[in-house]
């Protein structure tokens, strides 16, 4: 089996990450994650969704996005 294949997933807050500080790691309970930084706790269903609405977010940051463009959005 690949190394890769045995690592243990590691989730950082969504609340940091999103305001740019993507240095904070949970804390985890049974199914429940806390950061000690920022105060939040959920589950991993609310992680998975709040890294989608991220995902939006950075959707374009490798794309070139010309003016007319930008004016057309």
């Amino acid at each position: 089996m690949a190394a890769y294949q045995t690592r243990k997933l590691t989730w950082r807050c969504p609340v940091c990450f999103a305001r740019e500080n993507d240095v904070t790691l949970f804390k985890s309970g049974e199914n429940q994650f806390y950061c000690p930084r920022c105060g939040f706790n959920g589950g991993l269903e609310d992680i998975q969704e709040m890294y989608a609405d991220l995902r939006k977010k950075y959707r374009l940051v490798t794309t070139r996005i010309t003016l007319d463009e930008l004016r057309d959005l």
